[in-house]
């Protein structure tokens, strides 16, 4: 009586008739164990595959809650649409972030590459544009005032916008700016403004 009654609480082998039998304990134990191993192994191939996918220069999907950066090839598209019958040269993408209020913007610059005129002389100027996309459109973020001339450097710091600039003097040829100037552009109400 005693014996059966021992065999009775003992859980039940999972099979009885072989010396390698575990309980249904240690096998729901085994189960979890074998559960977390595969789910380390798919995440560990994921950012391998991620990682794989960076160094081979492929895009990965950017979160929807954060606006993707525009590529150079959207820009120069839309540069293009823009000057139609102006070649536009020199493009630089100068820098990528935020500038206070505005965020996840790219701010470029170029210069325009004119036909020559009756005097032989080619008026070429150079402009500097802050970019984001809005409702998956490229949106132009506004300016004021923007200087008419060569840009000789556009940098990007402590959220201003920095330009060295040359402006035309009134005797200056159409291709030869020569005043010199130094700006400061900051964000106010998603405008950009002169001034620090």
């Amino acid at each position: 009586m005693r014996a059966a009654n021992r065999r009775e609480t003992q859980p039940p082998r999972l099979c009885p008739n072989s010396r390698q039998c575990v309980s249904p304990m240690k096998a729901l134990q085994s189960r979890s164990l074998l559960i977390a191993t595969i789910a380390e192994v798919n995440t560990m191939l994921t950012r391998y595959a991620q990682t794989a996918l960076v160094s081979l220069g492929l895009a990965l999907t950017a979160p929807a809650a954060h606006a993707q950066e525009p590529s150079d090839e959207i820009i120069l598209d839309y540069l293009k649409s823009i000057y139609t019958s102006i070649d536009v040269v020199d493009y630089k993408r100068i820098y990528e972030g935020g500038l206070n209020a505005l965020k996840d913007v790219v701010v470029i610059s170029y210069s325009l590459d004119y036909p020559k005129g009756p005097e032989g002389d080619a008026a070429k100027t150079s402009e500097f544009e802050v970019l984001t996309i809005e409702d998956d459109r490229l949106k132009k973020i506004p300016i004021m005032p923007l200087p008419v001339g060569q840009l000789d450097n556009v940098s990007v710091r402590d959220g201003r916008i920095y330009v060295e600039a040359r402006t035309f003097r009134d005797n200056d040829k159409p291709c030869c700016p020569s005043e010199p100037r130094s700006l400061v552009y900051r964000e106010s109400d998603g405008v950009l403004i002169m001034g620090d």
